[in-house]
């Protein structure tokens, strides 16, 4: 099932490159809104006023250390959600909405944290898939994964959401679906994602941390589509807002969006690879 033949692609190799020519820095923190989230969640003022102002990976693996209990499951997927979405308006209420639609959403995360302590992330993720919980998508899913497995000292699953998704697309023609949880698509990227690693000598995790961070600097999208003008790297920008939003959206949403916004990604790309003059 792995892909020992996979070349990495060119804009990978540059981004490790620069990495490690820069010392390998950490992902940047990333700043958060705390009195929204305290206006959604106001049972939980004490666990969000004891979180810094800044949440990285770090900080939401060290609270994702208790997810086997419900209540240390649910601080954790809020410390994960914080951190995914950052200073995004609508963060804090998509959040509380997976809470508040599936009652026994902090036990059903603790049982996913079980499962993935014990058999890792692709294990988790089918568990997740088998009984998946309404309003919580295949992009931040997978970001709660990466903590629970990180915390539980196992190879940390790996995060795929719409940035990674459309950076797979754009350097590889690979055009995974991730509007519904599917075992086979999340596999079929771990396994790529580890015969890159053992390229270029990192953890599949931080592959995939370099490929976000190759797409997004200082909470911008940034990425680097050579030759093309500006006009035609604010359509990206605003295409890869548009992915993002439907992250949270419900399946069927996410599912009839996504022809248009493969589509739209195909106009973009025609626009700065057509010949100027």
């Amino acid at each position: 099932m792995g892909h020992p033949g996979t070349p990495v692609p060119a804009a990978l190799t540059s981004t490790v490159r620069r990495w490690r020519e820069e010392g390998e820095p950490a992902q940047p923190a990333v700043r958060w809104s705390r009195d929204a989230w305290r206006k959604h969640f106001p049972d939980r003022h004490a666990f969000l006023d004891a979180l810094p102002d800044r949440v990285d990976r770090a900080e939401a693996t060290r609270h994702a250390a208790h997810a086997t209990t419900p209540a240390g499951a649910e601080q954790a997927f809020l410390a994960a959600m914080i951190w995914g979405y950052g200073r995004v308006g609508y963060g804090p209420w998509r959040t509380a909405r997976v809470l508040s639609e599936n009652p026994d959403a902090p036990a059903r995360l603790a049982e996913v944290a079980l499962v993935a302590r014990e058999h890792g992330g692709l294990a988790a993720f089918r568990d997740l898939a088998s009984g998946p919980l309404r309003y919580l998508g295949v992009a931040f899913g997978t970001k709660y994964l990466r903590f629970v497995t990180a915390a539980a000292g196992q190879a940390s699953a790996p995060i795929l959401d719409a940035v990674v998704r459309r950076w797979l697309a754009t350097h590889t023609g690979l055009r995974l679906t991730i509007d519904e949880w599917r075992p086979a698509s999340y596999e079929k990227y771990v396994a790529l994602l580890t015969s890159w690693s053992v390229q270029l000598g990192l953890a599949a995790d931080t592959v995939e941390e370099l490929i976000f961070r190759s797409a997004v600097s200082q909470g911008q999208w940034s990425e680097s589509w050579a030759g093309a003008e500006e006009t035609t790297g604010q359509a990206q920008v605003a295409l890869l807002e548009l992915e993002r939003l439907f992250d949270t959206a419900d399946a069927g949403s996410a599912r009839e969006a996504r022809p248009h916004l493969d589509e739209l990604h195909r106009l973009i790309q025609r626009g700065w690879t057509r010949p100027q003059g």
